[in-house]
């Protein structure tokens, strides 16, 4: 599980929603562009919830690692449409200094 902090507020989510949360952001900075996401999160008590975040150029999102469970959110749909959204976003090649091109741009 990830925590996602954003705007002052923190989410909690499954790794791969959060890798796609991060993925898009960077390729919506590096062609400037702006979307709203609802991303599939649960609550402190366990509750299945949806969070909507706008992402921008200007977005500053820190995702961590948060306690283990075996309730982590799994959306495979969710985490495919944000990728094919990250792969649209434009041409430019969002790179990771820590491991190169992002996974969807490979």
């Amino acid at each position: 599980m990830k925590h996602i902090r954003y705007d002052g507020s923190t989410i909690t989510t499954g790794d791969d929603i959060a890798e796609a949360v991060v993925e898009y952001a960077a390729a919506l900075g590096a062609n400037g562009g702006t979307d709203t996401v609802h991303v599939p999160t649960f609550d402190a008590h366990g509750t299945a919830t949806t969070s909507t975040i706008l992402i921008g150029p200007a977005s500053q999102i820190v995702v961590s690692d948060a306690e283990e469970d075996e309730l982590e959110p799994e959306d495979e749909g969710f985490v495919r449409r944000l990728r094919e959204a990250s792969a649209a976003a434009g041409s430019v090649e969002v790179v990771h200094a820590d491991r190169g091109p992002s996974a969807s741009e490979r």
